[in-house]
């Protein structure tokens, strides 16, 4: 049998107890063990080099060298003299599934799952969730391997965890099943999986629901790619205390990821986190939440879909340095009150980036950023009547449609926008705005705002002596400028406005 490396790995550290601290333990004697307690010492060991040994020595940085182990064996507990053992697995043991899983998992294959991506192993599936299940939860690991799995009813406090989503794939085969569902559970974690669809139909991945329960508490989702289901890929139904991270949804027929809440209740669809969860090429839309409240998205990606976020009818959610490429509208807030988004960019929108609609309040925009918008592009930030929002530093590139109220600062001209009326500097030694009046037709006006290139507009507000037509005559950069009129004897009042272009 061949013999299993182990060894020269970032995660090969011995640590022990120094002061009440972890530290590295440099120079410790660790031994191998086929128990966690007690059991039978592995001493067929040998160096790189094939000599034989029956411990191994940290180096001077409590790492593990590198090492061969006994033939056939690609699992050990590692003892370094203290009070507990350390589970350690092989770099080169073999893909193909049979590397030992850690003790107190179930392995699917132990229930019959072939993964073969032929034998249906959808009751195997449903036997490991079963036997984990009747002992109050437990850990299911999913080996390299294609499982075919249709419709596995999934159970509280069980968790499934794979090799990662590039091998250890769930295959549904039936259009219409979802893959994994569950009604009224809780503390779940999938993780390390793809979950894949058979391209058509109106299955899910993943579709957690709540009937009797008050809430689907506690769901993680980490490191899985979801792709080609016919209907959403994630459809979480009143999710509590949840997080989705690095989670990769592409090509289904609904939403990326949607979760739902009624809205009895804002306990049942609450503090739920997305952390660089990216969804691509979904028809119905990307990243759609409901009647959520207190939640959050970060580092976000959506891709070609109709709407890329909707936030509908939601409470205190907050988008944070998330983008939306290719989608007919970057981000939909429908109704709800006092969600954020900051950092936000659109790319290739192909409609309006973003749409406040059916009285969102309280909705803060800043930084938000729309970029290279498509040849079907009409509008950068539309608000409708009834909608109240606060922009900052938006930089739009098609025109805005803002109505209800808007409140806007720093709109391009370094003025602001209350309730709809502009307000700029108009008073201090960099007023941006006044009056003047003229004597002898002429006036000098002392500001540091002017600039080389300010453009200056002037109206006569209140006339006076014979009327002129007033004009810049010279400006001063940071000092001042001067108004003539073409009257000599013009003692009009004259109000002013300092623009800068961009």
């Amino acid at each position: 049998m061949a013999r299993y490396e182990y060894g020269g790995g970032i995660a090969d550290y011995i640590v022990r107890p120094t002061d009440g601290l972890w530290g590295v333990a440099a120079g410790a004697d660790v031994t191998f063990w086929d128990a966690a307690d007690g059991g039978t010492q592995y001493t067929d060991l040998l160096d790189v080099g094939g000599t034989p040994m029956s411990s191994v020595r940290t180096t001077e940085y409590g790492a593990l060298p590198r090492f061969l182990g006994p033939d056939g064996v690609n699992v050990m507990w590692a003892d370094a003299g203290g009070a507990a053992r350390v589970w350690v697995e092989a770099h080169t043991a073999s893909s193909s599934g049979n590397k030992a899983t850690p003790p107190d998992w179930l392995n699917i294959r132990d229930f019959g799952a072939q993964g073969d991506g032929v034998t249906d192993d959808s009751a195997a599936i449903q036997a490991a969730v079963t036997a984990a299940a009747a002992v109050g939860g437990g850990t299911l690991y999913v080996p390299a391997g294609r499982f075919i799995a249709n419709a596995v009813t999934w159970a509280s406090g069980v968790n499934a965890i794979g090799a990662g989503p590039r091998v250890s794939i769930l295959q549904s085969t039936d259009p219409n099943k979802d893959c994994i569902v569950g009604t009224d559970i809780g503390s779940v974690t999938l993780e390390r999986l793809q979950l894949s669809g058979p391209g058509r139909g109106f299955g899910s991945a993943v579709r957690f629901t709540r009937f009797s329960g008050p809430s689907t508490p506690s769901v993680t989702m980490r490191d899985m790619l979801i792709q080609s289901w016919g209907g959403d890929g994630i459809y979480c139904h009143q999710l509590a205390n949840t997080v989705l991270h690095r989670v990769r949804v592409r090509t289904c027929g609904g939403v990326g990821v949607h979760l739902q809440a009624p809205q009895d209740t804002v306990l049942g669809g609450a503090s739920v986190s997305l952390t660089a969860v990216s969804v691509e090429g979904c028809v119905t839309g990307g990243i759609w939440l409901e009647n959520m409240a207190y939640s959050s998205l970060s580092a976000c990606a959506v891709q070609e879909a109709p709407v890329g976020y909707r936030l509908d009818t939601c409470t205190g959610v907050s988008l944070t340095s998330c983008g939306a490429e290719q989608c007919t509208t970057g981000l939909t807030v429908y109704g709800g009150k006092g969600n954020s988004v900051t950092g936000f960019v659109t790319k290739a929108s192909d409609g309006t980036s973003i749409w406040l609609t059916n009285g969102a309040a309280g909705v803060v925009l800043a930084g938000v950023t729309e970029v290279s918008p498509g040849s079907g592009a009409t509008t950068c930030l539309r608000t409708d009547t009834g909608t109240i929002a606060t922009v900052l530093g938006l930089s739009a590139v098609k025109t805005n449609a803002l109505s209800g109220t808007v409140n806007r600062i720093d709109p391009g001209d370094a003025s602001v926008v209350l309730a709809g009326r502009s307000v700029v500097p108009s008073g201090g030694t960099a007023a941006r705005m006044g009056t003047a009046v003229l004597t002898a037709g002429t006036v000098t006006v002392s500001t540091t705002a002017v600039t080389a290139n300010s453009v200056i507009v002037l109206t006569i507000q209140t006339p006076g002596g014979t009327v002129g037509a007033p004009y810049v005559n010279t400006r001063t950069a940071g000092a001042s400028f001067v108004i003539k009129s073409t009257s000599a004897s013009d003692t009009s009042t004259v109000g002013w406005r300092i623009l800068d272009p961009s």
